[in-house]
């Protein structure tokens, strides 16, 4: 099979533990791009948070915020797949207010963080005390809570009661890391639906795709692809759904395997 597109997670694996692009995986990246491969990060940062981590010229497409955008990074456009509506956001905060340390609003550009008044100081943050001064449309929820029983309870009634949303159960898999989280998008929007929409656009067919993950949000798209490579930290049922395994992502695990394989 001759792959046409290379496509990998950012945290947990192009990323490593401390949050940066290991130079060898760059340039490797880098090489890739320049022999016509395309070169697609898949993730749910917004596209702020992806700028203060790495230089997205390595990148022909980014796929932002869990499949709710496409940005096109040499022509700097962006195509918008999805939003959450303002009504259901509300909704989903007054069902959170008393067992969530924080919730994040993600936009394209900005985390709208709602509880949280230790959050750090970048750009891309800001601070707010009530959901009306969300200021843009809501691509992404994230809400955070101590309690891991309630957090299994709140998938579970989420998933029973809102039809209208995609939610997932978010880990860190980095050695530095261990929080969790419920991840929630509109309906029928993840990493594997706009990654089909990429390949039609670009008439690609799945099964030339690489792509490389470690997490929840990685399931969907990992058995679907050509190639869908586990890293070596990757959550075991990711593992199970993947054809490859290569190493960490603080072991060069994406540059070792391409080098390799193709």
């Amino acid at each position: 099979m001759k792959y046409k597109i290379i496509s990998m997670d950012f945290d947990g694996t192009l990323l490593t533990s401390d949050k940066k692009v290991s130079d060898k995986n760059k340039k490797i990246l880098l090489n890739f791009k320049k022999e016509n491969y395309i070169i697609v990060g898949i993730t749910a940062r917004n596209l702020s948070s992806v700028k203060n981590v790495c230089d997205i010229n390595m990148f022909n497409y980014l796929i932002l915020n869990n499949g709710a955008y496409i940005y096109d990074v040499e022509n700097n456009k962006t195509s918008i797949i999805s939003n959450i509506d303002k009504s259901t956001a509300i909704e989903i905060t007054n069902y959170f207010e008393k067992d969530a340390y924080q919730i994040d609003y993600c936009s394209l550009n900005k985390y709208y963080v709602y509880k949280n008044e230790d959050i750090d100081n970048r750009t891309f943050f800001k601070k707010i005390k009530n959901i009306d001064e969300v200021e843009e449309k809501i691509a992404r929820m994230n809400v955070f809570l101590n309690d891991n029983i309630k957090m299994k309870n709140s998938l579970e009634n989420l998933k029973n009661n809102y039809k209208n949303l995609e939610v997932i159960e978010m880990s860190d898999t980095d050695t530095k890391n261990s929080k969790t989280w419920l991840a929630l998008t509109a309906k029928g929007t993840n990493k594997l639906e706009t990654l089909k929409k990429l390949c039609i656009k670009l008439d690609i067919d799945i099964n030339e795709v690489i792509f490389f993950g470690d997490g929840a949000n990685d399931l969907s798209i990992i058995s679907q692809v050509g190639l869908g490579v586990a890293m070596g930290n990757a959550l075991e049922e990711v593992k199970n759904q993947a054809k490859e395994i290569t190493l960490s992502n603080d072991e060069n695990g994406i540059a070792d395997f391409l080098e390799r394989i193709i």
